[in-house]
């Protein structure tokens, strides 16, 4: 996969950063819950948890899309091992990236007229069609291994990648049947299709995650959760209920015509709620 930078490390860092050197930094949102600081004029660096499969999926997402995507400058050594939350200094601690042109969908959406929101939709379907163009076999990173992020988090993470939709829904259910009964874990996992595509996805495509200037979509960033997915999980991101309000409702109307997957929606919902309330190494 293209692994081009922008710039050697060398031209971005007087030498590797140390821990302390990073946490110094004011971060960008002090009160959201991604550790994100401004390392120098249009440079970010993100740190503070094992960050190995939102480094591998930029990679390989930078210059495959005709939207922007932020490009990965320099970051923590590869460790190539399963680094749980309370060690996260041992993995990919850290990287540095392009800061993307643009403000958060989130921020503007709501004033945004029925062309506007249009445009946004628009744009949006051509960049989901570009990503289905990259499918796969397997169900797991987009290096081919296993997941490795927060949709089946630690202690959770797989040993390897799902040859089918039925493998990965029965991974699942094992996970849900340490912490709940069988009449629960059957409701929410007998809603989705055991068969279908299997498509690059990002995850986590909400209007915070979409830089815009004006109607036009200047970046999409927060790769953390991309990688081979069946069809219905980006739709019910894209419907998490968390985020629904008008003017993101009349965007998805447009991309995704027909009835609403209800049922689907709240079941991923639901999935994502518990697998944190549930995790031991949540704090």
């Amino acid at each position: 996969m293209p692994t081009t930078m922008l710039a050697s490390a060398s031209d971005v860092l007087p030498s590797s950063p140390n821990i302390e050197d990073i946490l110094s930094l004011k971060r960008l949102d002090p009160g959201g819950n991604k550790l994100i600081s401004r390392f120098a004029p249009g440079v970010l660096v993100k740190f503070g948890s094992d960050h190995d499969a939102e480094v591998r999926a930029l990679q390989f997402v930078h210059g495959r899309l005709s939207v922007r995507t932020p490009r990965v400058l320099h970051h923590a050594p590869f460790t190539n091992v399963v680094v749980d939350p309370w060690h996260w200094e041992e993995g990919v601690w850290y990287f540095i990236m392009e800061e993307c042109p643009g403000v958060p969908l989130d921020t503007v959406i709501n004033g945004m007229s029925s062309t506007e929101l249009g445009h946004i939709a628009d744009q949006l379907l051509v960049i989901l069609r570009q990503m289905h163009s990259y499918t796969s076999t397997t169900l797991g990173a987009v290096t081919g291994g296993p997941y490795n992020n927060r949709n089946m988090p630690y202690p959770w993470n797989p040993p390897h990648a799902f040859s089918s939709i039925k493998e990965y829904l029965d991974y699942y259910r094992d996970i849900f049947l340490e912490f709940c009964g069988p009449e629960y874990e059957n409701e929410l996992f007998s809603v989705f299709p055991t068969e279908g595509e299997v498509y690059l996805t990002h995850g986590d495509l909400l209007p915070h995650n979409i830089l815009v200037d004006g109607s036009r979509i200047t970046a999409i960033v927060d790769w953390e959760t991309a990688g081979y997915y069946p069809e219905f999980w980006e739709y019910c991101r894209m419907h998490d209920p968390g985020w629904m309000t008008p003017a993101w409702g009349r965007v998805l109307a447009r991309i995704f015509p027909g009835p609403r997957r209800e049922k689907e929606i709240r079941a991923v919902s639901r999935i994502l709620r518990d697998l944190h309330c549930n995790n031991p190494y949540v704090g």
